[in-house]
């Protein structure tokens, strides 16, 4: 790459060897900030495939090219740094991704599409309207779908991912110093972690157990249907990464509900056949002859059963636990409106729902998850109101 390639008067470096991806590891230690992004792959695949890892100080663009790097230690030496701090846009995916590559993820993260939420400019905006809004500056995005594993990456991809970084850490000045100002910085950084944690547990084993709670319409099968649908869910979450193909294409969720009909259904427990798995209805065909007698052997071993919670399912809410709700996010976007951030920081459904059933099962608030920390302070007691209240 010639020396002359810039963006917007930032030099890019393309660096494609291990030596000078250490060597640049060691000086990035004594940065306080660095913009980061990545590019991947992920259409047929369960992990995404990394293509490249773009990085930015406050004197060059780097593009960091992973095909030909094979020594990542500098590089995570620096993620444990926690002198240094990450700066991203709408970085779940990035931090999967560096979770599922390197096997860990930085000590200190800044996202912006998380910081503009506080500030109220937008819940999920996207980078390029994010740098137009604050900096009057226009990004391409014409390479969003673009093969980033293709060897050489062409003129036009290497100026979009050098883009892609370009402003991040000016653009984390201006909503650093406005989050300030407002007294929510703690609350960014609460939020931050939170982010770091559910990257981390994406490949913890003991997380898959709770996948059956996601399935629609699970709460239609008993207790029998809803253990089966566990040990399934769990299942294809190994089967997924032993392939490295999407679930989906492992089996579909709606295969899985109509499998555990046949355990659930009429046949008593424990006595239903192979045959009676090989010729589930409405499971796909080619997916039974693979599989079912594997199915069959996990499914009719009692010894794999665990305990199961229908009180964590996507259940219909009553009437009342529905006017419940519609009171609650009403308390919850006043509260945004007054403090000026995105409504769905304080008022999303899933969150709130979760909230409710605690009440209904409990007799009283579990403040956990998203409602553990800053949310409580602002919500508790008009929420402990509204929720406690006889119907």
């Amino acid at each position: 790459m010639s020396d002359s390639v810039s963006c917007d008067g930032l030099p890019i470096e393309y660096v494609s060897d291990a030596a000078t991806l250490n060597a640049l590891c060691v000086e990035w230690a004594s940065e306080e900030f660095l913009a980061v992004d990545t590019e991947f792959e992920r259409t047929s695949t369960f992990y995404a495939r990394i293509g490249l890892l773009q990085i930015a100080d406050s004197k060059c663009c780097y593009l960091v090219d992973p095909l030909s790097i094979d020594d990542w230690s500098g590089f995570k030496q620096l993620l444990s740094a926690p002198s240094c701090t990450f700066v991203m846009h709408s970085c779940s995916e990035d931090l999967s991704l560096l979770q599922t590559f390197l096997g860990c993820l930085p000590v200190s993260l800044f996202d912006t599409q998380l910081a503009a939420a506080f500030l109220g400019i937008g819940f999920s905006i996207s980078y390029q309207a994010l740098i137009e809004q604050l900096l009057g500056i226009t990004v391409a995005k014409d390479e969003t779908r673009s093969d980033w594993i293709k060897r050489p990456l062409s003129e036009k991809q290497i100026h979009y991912a050098a883009a892609d970084v370009r402003y991040l850490l000016q653009v984390r000045e201006i909503l650093s110093d406005q989050i300030e100002q407002k007294g929510m910085l703690d609350w960014l950084r609460a939020e931050s972690a939170q982010q770091l944690v559910i990257a981390h547990r994406l490949e913890q084993e003991s997380q898959w157990e709770f996948y059956y709670t996601g399935v629609s319409n699970a709460w239609h099968l008993n207790t029998q249907g809803l253990q089966a649908l566990q040990q399934l869910c769990v299942w294809r979450e190994q089967k997924a990464r032993q392939r490295n193909k999407p679930r989906s294409w492992i089996v579909k969720d709606n295969d899985l509900m109509n499998l555990c009909e046949v355990v659930s259904g009429p046949i008593k427990a424990g006595e239903f056949t192979l045959g009676d798995v090989s010729n589930a209805e409405g499971v796909d065909s080619r997916f039974l002859s693979r599989n079912a007698s594997e199915l069959y052997q996990l499914l009719s071993d009692s010894s794999n059963r665990s305990e199961v919670d229908p009180t964590l399912l996507n259940k219909p809410l009553s009437p009342s636990l529905r006017k419940k709700l519609k009171l609650s996010k009403q308390v919850a976007n006043t509260k945004a409106e007054e403090l000026g951030m995105s409504p769905e920081l304080l008022g999303r459904k899933k969150p709130l729902v979760e909230l409710l059933r605690s009440y209904e099962r409990d007799g009283e608030l579990q403040w956990s998850g998203d409602f553990a920390g800053w949310r409580r302070e602002l919500l508790e007691v008009e929420l402990t109101a509204i929720i406690t209240k006889d119907d």
